[in-house]
């Protein structure tokens, strides 16, 4: 199965490369179809996972509204959209930081602590 779905694969590549380069020779230009057809796959995709019962919501709508903004040449839209909304989540989380509220010790230390801190012969030597 696996040698038959490589020759599938391959024939597959060669078909659209012999396709892109006849489209060429004719005068049509593959690379903004290649685009088209690209998205257009990706926000088909995407469409099937939002309606699919199976599928997930939130990658499909991912995946769709990264098709469509390919298809209408504003990709760039999406990441620098992330990344504000990032420095903005950075900005607010330093803004928002509050300290852990402190725990007590544990009673194991808390009677070391008073072991070590207990008042010796040596420390009342030192008084006098």
């Amino acid at each position: 199965m696996g040698e038959r779905s490589g020759k599938i694969l391959l024939g597959l590549v060669l078909l659209l490369i012999g396709g892109m380069v006849l489209l060429d020779q004719i005068g049509i230009d593959s690379g903004e179809m290649i685009g088209v057809l690209i998205s257009g796959v990706l926000m088909f995709y995407g469409a099937r996972k939002i309606m699919g019962p199976t599928g997930s919501r939130f990658w499909g709508i991912l995946i769709f509204l990264f098709g469509f903004l390919m298809l209408i040449g504003k990709l760039n839209l999406l990441f620098t959209s992330l990344l504000a909304i990032g420095i903005i989540y950075l900005g607010y989380r330093l803004i928002r930081r509050q300290d852990a509220p402190k725990e007590a010790p544990p009673e194991w230390e808390r009677q070391w602590a008073r072991k070590v801190l207990q008042e010796d012969s040596l420390d009342r030597w030192e008084k006098r």
